[in-house]
């Protein structure tokens, strides 16, 4: 209770006058006002027992009875948060109604969104909270990371996790609420609550300089402590970045955030800020502004940045997307943004649903659990066929190398496939524009497998089919292994990722074949003779690969364009 209304208070509700120069009233009338209580408000009835009862709001009446496992987390909630101050957008709204979803539904094999930035507790959802849960899991929205804003608020996030399936907290106190803090009781409470398993990061924190709802130097104060807070914990933070990329920026930088990893929330910034945050290794958040038809540069960042590094949001009250600008946002209508970045990157909802999520589960451990490994997976028009776990490399960009999933597609094999195996998995393959041998592992390492599979699904109807490769099949085989492609492949995609020898071996940590990047250069140039259509690749991460003295190689000195 504020200071305020403690001084407001008058015992027994005498509101008659006292004399000047007296302290407290004679403890003769505090006993009267102990027995007797407050005097009733006007019109109020005097007897508790003559109030009516109020009405339960519809999704209450309708909710099931708790759970033994749910009491506990009840009770908690029925009292009253200590410390911290109520967020700015839920000072004087009621207290949250209780909501119970003890399971989440078969997802039938289709692929479930994560929302990785809503405020559940605000007081907008005060009317229906249960009813915006059960919308977002109808939508097939079944994950959903709530904040906190200060320490009461992520009490009552944490608290809403541990009743409802599917819901997970986020901890943290927001910039614009450090001012009022009480700094070492709420960091402390905040590490608490981080012990609650439910509890999946730190945030909703960082730095606002667009409202300067506290002076800069708190602001970073705090940001700087709630870090330290995440990577003691080993949890990722979520942060929210409002005109202060370069503050943000450099305190990530020097605090090593990378080492509990997070997400830049609700990013809106432009395609230098974007590089700088990956290089760091975050994330970037894609929410209800990639929908809106005014926000073409930040698109146009979303259309580069690697989908690896991105995750769906809603931000939820705030920036409803189309057609429901204006009015309040809630997860449910998460699926319009899948749909917006899945039409920016050329995509399916479906694949953008699937990715996302995955980066989800990598970052937050928020997420269904990965789907069995599979031999043959659908991205865009074409089929790609993933015919072991071997490689001789272990690349230092690989992602596959910490879950071997890609894009939600777990490619961690029980065991090699046999060909009757792949040809089953690959079914029809006229139907898709190509067929990639591409996986978890190197095609190459098993040629006899690829050959005969290339061979059969040519006969079988497919328009193309695609190597991609490390180029050291020669190497490992001791032969020239290019010619006995030729009728088979039609376009081989060579991972080059170096521009030298030494940069070789740092990026890519090969196994097995000696002076491997010498013989990966001649392997492009056999290929040339052998098969139609040759490309060399390297992925774009700052500091670490020179993408642009790899194209040089590869168009100078190789010959390919």
């Amino acid at each position: 209770m504020s200071e305020s209304s403690e001084s407001g208070k008058s015992g027994g509700g005498d509101s008659r006058p006292r004399p000047e120069g007296r302290g407290r009233p004679p403890r003769r009338r505090r006993r009267r006002s102990r027995k007797g209580g407050r005097r009733p408000e006007s019109g109020a009835p005097a007897d508790a027992s003559e109030k009516s009862e109020p009405k339960a709001r519809p999704q209450e009446a309708a909710r099931p009875p708790a759970r033994a496992e749910n009491r506990e987390a009840a009770a908690r909630r029925r009292r009253p948060g200590r410390g911290g101050g109520r967020p700015r957008a839920e000072r004087g709204g009621k207290a949250p109604p209780r909501v119970l979803i003890l399971a989440l539904p078969d997802a039938a094999g289709l692929p479930v969104l994560v929302d990785t930035h809503a405020h559940l507790i605000d007081k907008a959802f005060d009317p229906d909270r249960q009813g915006a849960v059960e919308r977002a899991i109808e939508a097939g929205v079944h994950y959903v990371l709530s904040m906190g804003n200060c320490l009461e608020s992520s009490r009552r996030a944490a608290d809403l996790a541990v009743s409802c399936a599917g819901v997970h907290a986020a901890v943290g106190v927001h910039p614009s609420e450090v001012g009022g803090a009480a700094e070492e009781r709420t960091l402390k409470g905040i590490a608490r609550l981080l012990e609650n398993p439910k509890v999946a990061a730190v945030g909703e924190i960082g730095l606002d300089y667009y409202r300067d709802g506290a002076p800069r130097k708190l602001q970073r104060r705090w940001f700087r402590r709630q870090i330290r807070l995440a990577v003691e914990a080993g949890k990722p933070i979520a942060v929210h970045c409002r005109e202060a990329a370069d503050d943000v920026y450099e305190i990530l930088e020097a605090e090593r955030a990378w080492r509990a990893g997070g997400v830049i929330h609700c990013f809106t910034g432009d395609g230098e800020q974007a590089r700088k945050f990956l290089d760091i290794d975050f994330h970037l958040g894609a929410g209800g502004a990639v929908t809106f038809s005014r926000s073409e540069a930040l698109r146009e960042v979303f259309e580069r940045v690697p989908m690896e590094r991105v995750l769906l949001e809603t931000d939820s009250p705030y920036l409803a997307p189309p057609p429901h600008r204006g009015k309040r946002n809630e997860p449910a209508y998460l699926p319009r943004v899948a749909e917006a970045l899945a039409e920016l990157r050329g995509i399916t909802p479906e694949e953008a649903a699937r990715a996302t999520t995955e980066n989800a589960r990598r970052l937050f451990g928020i997420g269904p659990p990965p789907e069995e490994g599979r031999v043959a997976y659908v991205l865009g028009d074409a089929l790609y066929l993933n015919i072991t776990n071997e490689c001789q490399n272990a690349c230092f960009y690989c992602g596959l190398l910490s879950d071997r999933v890609y894009r939600g597609r777990n490619l961690a094999l029980d065991g090699e496939p046999g060909l009757a195996e792949v040809l089953a998995a690959a079914g029809d393959p006229s139907r898709f524009s190509e067929v990639v041998f591409s996986g978890f592992g190197e095609p190459t390492l098993r040629l006899d497998l690829l050959k005969e599979a290339a061979g059969e699904l040519r006969r079988r109807g497919a328009k193309r089919v695609r190597l991609v490769t490390n180029g050291l099949a020669s190497a490992a085989h001791g032969r020239n292994v290019l010619p006995e492609l030729r009728g088979l492949v039609d376009a081989v995609s060579v991972s080059m990722q170096a521009e030298s020898p030494e940069a070789y071996a740092k990026v890519c940590k090969t196994k097995g074949v000696e002076d491997p990047y010498p013989k990966v250069k001649e392997f492009i140039r056999w290929a040339k003779t052998c098969v139609p259509e040759v490309e060399v690749t390297a992925v774009a991460m700052s500091g670490l690969i020179d993408v642009e003295a790899c194209r040089r190689v590869a168009t100078e000195e190789l010959g390919v364009p």
